[in-house]
């Protein structure tokens, strides 16, 4: 029976990350961060203000565009420093640039 040698690619894995302050500073980096925790709670760092508010539906403005947030019995918990979260039940979230 012929034995099989494989190469183990894993310690080449990741070598296309040459320096983790220069991926962060990118372009593509810099605007709204979203963190999503089921359809319970989103937080979305980079939130410049409040455009819309009801109990099913929220629209925020960010730095690149509009954030819309569909659900109901949303609640904003925290809003400082360009971070805001919100809870209640999601359904769905749109992007618009």
């Amino acid at each position: 029976m012929p034995k099989f040698k494989f190469k183990s690619a894993r310690k080449n894995r990741f070598n296309f990350i040459k320096d983790y302050d220069e991926i962060l500073n990118q372009e593509m980096f810099i605007g709204a961060h979203t963190e999503i925790f089921s359809n319970k709670k989103i937080i979305i760092e980079g939130c410049q203000s409040i455009v819309d508010y009801q109990s099913d539906y929220i629209k925020l403005k960010l730095k690149k565009g509009f954030l819309n947030v569909f659900g109901n019995e949303f609640l904003i918990t925290a809003f400082d420093d360009e971070k805001i979260v919100i809870k209640g039940n999601i359904m769905s979230i749109e992007f618009c640039v």
